[in-house]
């Protein structure tokens, strides 16, 4: 960042000389025409009135009111004062009165970092619910896979994310809502685990694997399954998209795992969904900066995802 020059640094000791009662002293008297007046107006003396106007005049280094006996009316100075002034005045208005319905949750914008699996699943009855209690707070998504989302999170542009717990969580504070049990999907007819009510993890070794590639969330959250199992994966097929996956399986290319978020309102047909023996799961909850702090509209948001976790967590 550059210096500060010569002239930034006066025009820094100018505004260090003027506070907000000088200027609304000097609106008052500039609208009503009489220190009287604007005293009563502020609820202050008139000669404490005449004091700020002195101190003003003696920081700018110009008259800005003529005086009389009789009247007062404002220079060339003073005019020009008036008019940014009231600019200024209206401006910060109008931010204080947004900051105030914010703080009160009447208005506010909170911008989701989502994985996919949880946009089209939890989200939308989450998002439903919560308009009903802030109809001024707009909720706004960003969906990604883990790793773009963090970024999001970290570079400002998401205020927060609903993702599943991982390593690459630096900075970031993760608040756990519920855990997404993980799920094999076999043909439904045909193969040797069709019939199984549970299948173990290592039950899964000697078949072709159809998986996420490395570097998404799912993925990463399987590997780490299959490391502590002893279980090193060779999948035959690598594909982002569930529909995908499932479809392969359907066609009897392998079988595959994924979490109950991740097949909320697909129909089984021709393959079955079944959960694994261990009660393996992704924990999924809230992600928030831990070098920002976060905004009204951002913590009711948090708040509310805690408060209705377990009715959101279910997919039915």
């Amino acid at each position: 960042m550059n210096a500060p020059t010569a002239p930034d640094l006066l025009k820094l000791e100018l505004l260090h000389g003027i506070n907000l009662n000088h200027l609304l002293g000097f609106m008052a008297v500039a609208e009503t025409g009489s220190f009287r007046a604007a005293a009563l107006r502020m609820h202050i003396s008139q000669s404490a009135l005449s004091v700020k106007i002195r101190q003003l005049e003696q920081t700018v280094g110009v008259s800005v009111f003529h005086r009389t006996t009789r009247s007062v009316a404002l220079t060339a100075h003073g005019q020009r004062l008036q008019a940014t002034a009231r600019r200024v005045s209206a401006d910060l208005s109008q931010v204080l009165a947004e900051l105030k319905e914010e703080s009160q949750l009447h208005r506010g914008v909170v911008t989701v970092a989502v994985l996919p699996s949880l946009a089209s699943t939890v989200m939308p009855r989450a998002m439903k619910a919560f308009a009903k209690e802030h109809p001024g707070i707009d909720v706004r998504l960003r969906d990604a896979d883990s790793k773009r989302a963090v970024e999001l999170i970290r570079q400002g542009d998401a205020d927060m994310g609903l993702l599943s717990r991982n390593d690459q969580m630096h900075e970031l504070a993760f608040t756990q809502l519920f855990r997404d049990a993980f799920f094999a999907v076999v043909p439904a007819q045909g193969h040797a685990l069709s019939a199984r009510k549970r299948i173990a993890l290592a039950d899964l070794a000697g078949y072709p694997l159809l998986l996420n590639p490395r570097g998404v969330d799912l993925r990463e959250v399987l590997q780490t399954m299959f490391n502590q199992a002893g279980i090193t994966p060779r999948p035959a097929q690598e594909l982002v998209g569930t529909h995908a996956l499932v479809s392969l399986v359907a066609a009897g290319f392998g079988i595959s795992v994924l979490p109950r978020m991740a097949l909320a309102g697909l129909h089984g047909g021709p393959c079955h969904f079944i959960p694994l023996r261990g009660g393996e799961a992704r924990d999924v909850g809230v992600m928030l900066p831990t070098r920002r702090s976060p905004s009204p509209a951002c913590n009711a948001f948090k708040a509310f995802l805690q408060d209705n976790a377990q009715s959101l967590a279910r997919t039915t």
